[in-house]
């Protein structure tokens, strides 16, 4: 939860393409997407003009990385702005059984200030 001056990721979660629910498990080749449930506080969204998700998949059995970078304009206003997200991810490259997790950083601009927030989703497994 956002203080009234402070940007959050809420919730990181993987789902598969289009899905709308957190995914224990992927499909091997299949695209999939990274939702971040994010909420601005009312006063920072009040000056806020942009934003920037950076969010990055890791195999944790291999070590292979891929990152995809979400840049928003933003419309100030002063209430609370809660949102998702959506990330879309290439065809998933893995082997059976390899263990994948998406972290992020988030970014909000409002004029000369900054704020920053991070998230981490639970695992997911590669499947064929």
């Amino acid at each position: 939860m956002a203080g009234t001056w402070d940007a959050s990721v809420n919730v990181l979660y993987i789902t598969e393409d289009a899905g709308a629910f957190t995914a224990q498990k992927l499909k091997i080749a299949a695209p999939f997407d990274v939702v971040a449930e994010i909420e601005i506080g009312a006063q920072l969204n009040g000056f806020a003009t942009s934003d920037r998700l950076v969010v990055t998949v890791t195999n944790l059995t291999t070590g292979v990385v891929t990152t995809r970078v979400n840049n928003q304009t933003l419309t100030p206003a002063g209430t609370i702005r809660r949102e998702p997200i959506r990330v879309d991810f290439p065809p998933l490259v893995a082997n059976e059984g390899d263990l994948l997790r998406a972290t992020c950083s988030y970014r909000v601009t409002a004029g000369i200030n900054t704020d920053y927030s991070w998230g981490q989703s639970e695992p997911a497994i590669a499947e064929p």
